[in-house]
């Protein structure tokens, strides 16, 4: 088999600090899969402390991926549907140029998450773009 070879990518982080594993105190691996970024932000308000943190990990896209709905019209970024309420986490899916491979970020909110920190998780997922 050839190797895959991950392209460039670029995301709008300007409201997010963005780590390595080693740097987080994480292992290389998530579930067997590569652990690339993980990423963290907070909304303040007069009321609220709100976290949110992501772990971007990659793998092998298949044909069995699960329902999905488009971040953005002409957007990478495709935000999974589970049959779970989980209001806590979210998953976006950002299959590469050749369909190969795929990113997985995966967000976890605190309880009581904002409408702001749900609009950081989807502006940043809609600003993804594979490098040209």
């Amino acid at each position: 088999m050839n190797d895959l070879v991950l392209p460039a990518f670029h995301m709008d982080c300007r409201d997010w600090l963005v780590v390595t594993p080693a740097e987080a105190g994480l292992p290389d691996e998530v579930g067997g899969a590569p652990l690339l970024a993980v990423l963290s932000t907070v909304v303040l308000d007069e009321d609220a402390f709100v976290p949110a943190s992501c772990v971007i990990t990659i793998g092998l896209l298949d044909d069995d991926v699960p329902p999905s709905r488009p971040v953005a019209p002409d957007c990478v970024a495709a935000e999974l549907l589970d049959d779970e309420d989980d209001t806590d986490s979210v998953r976006y899916l950002l299959p590469a140029p050749d369909q190969r491979l795929a990113l997985l970020a995966e967000f976890t909110l605190s309880e009581g998450s904002s409408p702001e920190a749900v609009g950081r998780i989807e502006s940043l997922m809609a600003s993804f773009r594979w490098a040209a």
